[in-house]
């Protein structure tokens, strides 16, 4: 019963623990009343509140590379293996980056979360710590060729190698003839023939050596083709053979040249001899031969009978009686004649 003038307060039940709330549910008090809510991560009417499993929807919020782990009233993020984060957010960890992860012969490829390592071709093993060298020469003894030039298998680390003869080269799994010819081996002046396996170096004519150094041979220090009339001009692998002066021909004949044709004064003979000639001017004439100029005999002091008169001739002179004198003989004048000739008058009397 209520007493004039008193008054009605609230009554907080939640403060009092009057209420009926669960223990996963929090107390809410209101005018005259109270409400019972669940706590983040329950469900249910306050009184009565369950855990809510966060991870089954969109895994719980988390990373899609995180794991969602659901506790009483919440959950937890946590990333994957292989990934680094909150758990929210998520990257990938590179393990490749790390040294030494694999075996040294073998590869590390980096996966998203995780890694695997593979060894090497020509290894075999597990990656991460063995690697063996695969020998494929016993594991395949067909792997090189036995044609001919093959000299068999050599097993390397990781691989192997198809060994050849002096002379081949390998080609992937056979051997094939290496072409010296191609390498310019020999010596400029010879020739090459390749050979299988080998090869052969030969100098020209003109040279002599072993093919791989050549040298001129000097035919003008040796019997030749050259005329004996003829001069030997060496060249690289050959000679010539030029005539010498005077002589005409290739150099193999030579002809001697008949310079008397043509050379000499036509007031001289000429002497043709093996590669020469000599001019000599004709009597009454002076020169070199080539040219021959008139001897002006009447220049000459009494050449002529003081009773004749001398007149000069090409080559020759001739002492012509004065008038009144006469020759003796049957001719009226001599030429060339000697200074002392004897005259008689026109009597015929012998003046000498």
């Amino acid at each position: 019963v209520l007493m004039e003038n008193s008054s009605c307060d609230d009554m907080d039940e939640c403060a009092s623990q009057l209420d009926k709330c669960g223990s996963k549910a929090s107390c809410i008090n209101t005018l005259g009343s109270f409400n019972c809510i669940c706590l983040d991560g329950y469900t249910g009417d306050g009184k009565d509140c369950q855990d809510i499993n966060e991870c089954l929807k969109d895994n719980g919020g988390c990373h899609p590379d995180a794991i969602c782990t659901n506790f009483e009233g919440g959950r937890r993020c946590e990333c994957k293996s292989g990934f680094q984060g909150d758990g929210f957010q998520c990257t990938d960890n590179d393990e490749c980056s790390r040294q030494s992860i694999c075996h040294w012969n073998a590869t590390c490829n980096n996966n998203p979360g995780s890694y695997v390592c593979n060894c090497n071709a020509g290894f075999k093993g597990n990656g991460n710590y063995l690697c063996m060298d695969v020998d494929e020469c016993s594991e395949n003894p067909s792997v090189c060729s036995s044609l001919p030039g093959s000299t068999g298998c050599v097993n390397l680390p990781g691989t192997y190698r198809c060994s050849c003869r002096s002379g081949y080269e390998t080609s992937g799994q056979s051997c094939v003839d290496v072409d010296e010819c191609a390498r310019n081996i020999c010596s400029p002046f010879a020739k090459c023939e390749n050979s299988l396996g080998s090869y052969k170096c030969t100098c020209n004519s003109g040279f002599v050596g072993n093919g791989l150094v050549c040298v001129d041979i000097n035919e003008c220090n040796q019997r030749n083709e050259c005329d004996p009339k003829a001069i030997c001009i060496n060249r690289m692998g050959s000679y010539e053979c030029a005539c010498r002066e005077g002589f005409v021909g290739e150099g193999r004949k030579c002809d001697d040249i008949n310079e008397c044709a043509k050379i000499c004064s036509s007031n001289a003979n000429c002497t043709n001899s093996p590669g020469s000639y000599t001019c000599q001017c004709l009597k009454g004439f002076l020169g070199n031969g080539s040219v021959c100029e008139d001897v002006d005999e009447c220049s000459t002091p009494s050449l002529c009978h003081f009773n004749s008169i001398c007149t000069n001739l090409p080559g020759s002179y001739s002492c012509p009686c004065k008038v009144g004198f006469a020759s003796t003989g049957d001719f009226k004048s001599y030429h060339g004649a000697e200074p002392n000739f004897i005259f008689d008058d026109k009597e015929g009397q012998s003046l000498w």
